[in-house]
């Protein structure tokens, strides 16, 4: 990218042979990312106007992206915003960025939780379970908790950007802590970190290097996390409600049988994403006899 003119097409072509040429996946789909992003645009706007010449101030800051991108920040952080069902969300490196197979918790999520249900969305990030419940289950009360500050700071920012500020009501702590003498929910889903601590060196440089680790670091065997709110879940989940875990790969059988093994619930059972891969684990709380 010299001092030459750019018409859009030129550039964008121009850059998909450089992106791929260095190894990039998806190189076109990422060139159009991030040049909507510098023009304001939507991507597929982008179609409309190949014609259009670019200005020098819009060639350089393009130029500023494509460097980032080669420095492999994740193109979401460059833009500063990450698709998730129907919401467009704010995401800065405090942050998970969101992923599409979490959209299937959402799913079971809503097809579990009781018309005007109460539902926490433990390890919020930033806030995309939590902001799609409020949206999508208009008369639900979600509540929200995350360990970090910073995080909590960019999901309520998202609840403002959304058009959902106060529908969620956001707790700073670490897991249920910061909810104790709070009223019993009907649905509690969690996306915890679920990354083997020894795997985390072998992810790839848009992770490793750019995504928050404590959302990413689930201890020794990546389920740490999913350990501990299996044994604290139960007390804050109403009898007959329902306690939702997404999991990694491969990780759906000892997440099943930790669940399992719990007097406090049953009903335990698998839901798979688009790709038939088990993403969700899903148990029932006892209900109460005598």
């Amino acid at each position: 990218m010299s001092g030459r003119s750019w018409r859009l097409l030129d550039i964008l072509e121009d850059t998909r042979r450089f992106f791929a040429s260095k190894g990039l996946e998806n190189a076109r789909l990422q060139a159009e990312l991030l040049l909507a992003a510098v023009l304001g645009v939507k991507r597929l706007d982008l179609y409309l106007q190949f014609e259009r010449p670019l200005h020098r101030s819009e060639v350089d800051r393009y130029r500023e992206y494509v460097r980032q991108r080669l420095r492999r920040v994740p193109v979401q952080y460059i833009t500063g915003v990450a698709a998730f069902r129907h919401l467009e969300l704010a995401v800065t490196p405090a942050v998970l960025i969101p992923r599409p197979e979490t959209e299937v918790l959402v799913d079971v999520a809503l097809e579990l939780l009781p018309a005007g249900g109460r539902v926490l969305d433990l390890c919020c990030g930033s806030g995309a379970v939590a902001l799609a419940l409020a949206q999508e289950a208009s008369a639900a009360e979600v509540v929200a908790t995350d360990v970090s500050a910073a995080a909590l700071e960019v999901a309520k920012a998202n609840g403002q950007r959304c058009g959902l500020d106060g529908r969620v009501e956001w707790h700073c702590g670490d897991l249920f802590a910061p909810l104790c003498g709070t009223a019993p929910f009907d649905l509690v889903a969690a996306n915890p970190p679920y990354v083997r601590r020894s795997d985390l060196a072998q992810l790839a440089p848009e992770v490793r290097d750019h995504e928050p680790h404590l959302s990413l670091d689930g201890g020794e065997d990546g389920l740490a996390y999913h350990r501990r709110i299996a044994q604290e879940a139960a007390d804050f989940i109403r009898p007959g409600g329902h306690l939702l875990l997404e999991v990694g790969d491969g990780q759906s059988a000892a997440v099943e049988d930790l669940l399992a093994r719990s007097e406090r619930l049953t009903e335990v059972q698998i839901r798979p994403d688009l790709n038939q891969i088990p993403r969700v684990v899903v148990a029932r709380t006892a209900t109460q006899t005598g």
